[in-house]
């Protein structure tokens, strides 16, 4: 026996019918998969500390360093030109590795100057970390060079 054909309206109420039932399924599926994938991350956190530090390590040109690693003493010159056409300057700490862009104590303030003659140097920074959602920026209280100069 052939079934009946469907007419346009009776399509419409099936199909309507069959959309809430998959949704009213995978509704609560995707939900629970999203809620799961993210159980594992950390939240983002905002963390504005302002903690005072002191760090070792050398004075670097930020755009250099990150772009091809360049920096010492036999990249002192460009660094020099870098930051007289507005590049900026990083502590690249000697323990760990890891990279700290400066920022200056007030605003409109170059956070440059403190270390502007020390760059390719080893240096004793004491200052002021600032953290926002994982990036971070040193304020630069005092610095003290810990090699002799060139």
């Amino acid at each position: 026996m052939r079934a009946a054909p469907i007419r346009p309206v009776e399509a419409v109420a099936a199909t309507s019918v069959g959309i809430a039932v998959l949704l009213a399924l995978v509704g609560p599926a995707t939900a629970a998969f999203a809620a799961a994938r993210g159980a594992g991350r950390k939240a983002t956190a905002v963390r504005v500390t302002g903690a005072s530090v002191e760090i070792r390590g050398e004075v670097v040109d930020l755009d250099c360093y990150l772009r091809d690693g360049s920096r010492g003493a036999g990249h002192k010159s460009c660094a020099t030109a870098c930051v007289a056409h507005g590049g900026s300057l990083a502590i690249l700490e000697d323990d760990s590795g890891r990279l700290f862009p400066l920022a200056g104590d007030k605003v409109a303030s170059d956070p440059s100057k403190p270390v502007r003659e020390l760059v390719a140097r080893h240096v004793l920074v004491r200052g002021r970390l600032w953290e926002r959602n994982r990036g971070r920026v040193l304020v630069v209280d005092q610095v003290e060079a810990l090699d002799a100069a060139p």
